[in-house]
């Protein structure tokens, strides 16, 4: 295998993850203007909750993005943005964490596993389904 081949592979890993966190900023943006239209008081209960939602919704869209477009090692990319989105929602908790309710920081955190997993699991099943 040639050195250029292995950057073209090295580009299509990065792009894969970036395009993963694409997604989920875009779907998390797309929640809050949903939020928005329904008229979702901001900070409240009900607006956290549904934050919470589309978070998680966002998590499981930009795992199978990562994983979907993975050139190789879907499993590998699914960690790799696991990593990142978990550097990002720790910071926000640290940062943020005495803004926002403990159920709100807990649930950013905790579902994050389950976030990634049902994305990837979405992802490889239909990847396999679809190589058959």
């Amino acid at each position: 295998m040639g050195y250029g081949r292995h950057v073209r592979i090295a580009l299509r890993v990065l792009l894969a993850v970036l395009a993963g966190l694409a997604v989920m900023f875009a779907l998390n943006l797309a929640g809050s203007a949903v939020a928005s239209a329904l008229g979702f008081s901001a900070g409240g209960t009900a607006r956290l909750g549904w934050d919470l939602l589309c978070v998680v919704l966002s998590g499981i869209a930009g795992t199978w993005a990562a994983v979907r477009l993975a050139p190789c090692a879907p499993r590998l990319h699914a960690l790799a943005f696991f990593l990142l989105v978990l550097l990002m929602d720790g910071y926000a908790v640290a940062a943020l964490g005495a803004d926002f309710p403990e159920w709100f920081s807990a649930g950013l955190l905790l579902t994050l596993p389950l976030q990634v997993w049902a994305g990837a699991r979405l992802a490889l099943s239909r990847r396999h389904r679809g190589m058959a």
